[in-house]
């Protein structure tokens, strides 16, 4: 797809069926972004706008599930992996505030962020917990 930033690929899975497809969801609404920003000024901030909410809900969602199930499996850096979700609402809260404010925003550039800190929390952050559940 030509306005797909980043491409779903098996090594992301975690073994979890239920997590395994919100992270699927989660590629799926970056790239969605990536398209709606593509569209460039007031269009793509307006679209930004419109979608962000929904998008920081499912992430939220899919962080208490993460958590939940780290907690059944007594994982034993769950406090750790939760203070990451933690900083990350925070984060895009704070960058959302900015861009809302802003007359010439470039949501693009934060749309880029959020793929890469999700693509490498699934491949560090969340492979960790994959790991010690299969030892």
């Amino acid at each position: 797809m030509a306005n797909e930033l980043v491409t779903w690929s098996d090594d992301f899975l975690i073994g979890d069926e239920k997590i395994d497809g919100q992270h699927k969801e989660l590629v799926r609404m970056t790239n969605d972004f990536y398209a709606g920003v593509q569209m460039g000024g007031m269009v793509a901030k307006v679209f930004f706008m419109k979608t962000i909410q929904g998008a920081v809900q499912y992430v939220k969602t899919h962080f208490a599930t993460e958590e939940a199930f780290m907690q059944k499996v007594d994982y034993p850096l769950a406090a750790e992996h939760k203070e990451q979700h933690e900083n990350f609402v925070t984060e895009v809260a704070q960058q959302v505030q900015v861009l809302e404010k802003e007359d010439n925003p470039d949501p693009a550039g934060f749309v880029k962020y959020l793929m890469n800190w999700i693509l490498n929390h699934i491949a560090e952050s969340d492979k960790k917990y994959t790991s010690y559940i299969e030892k």
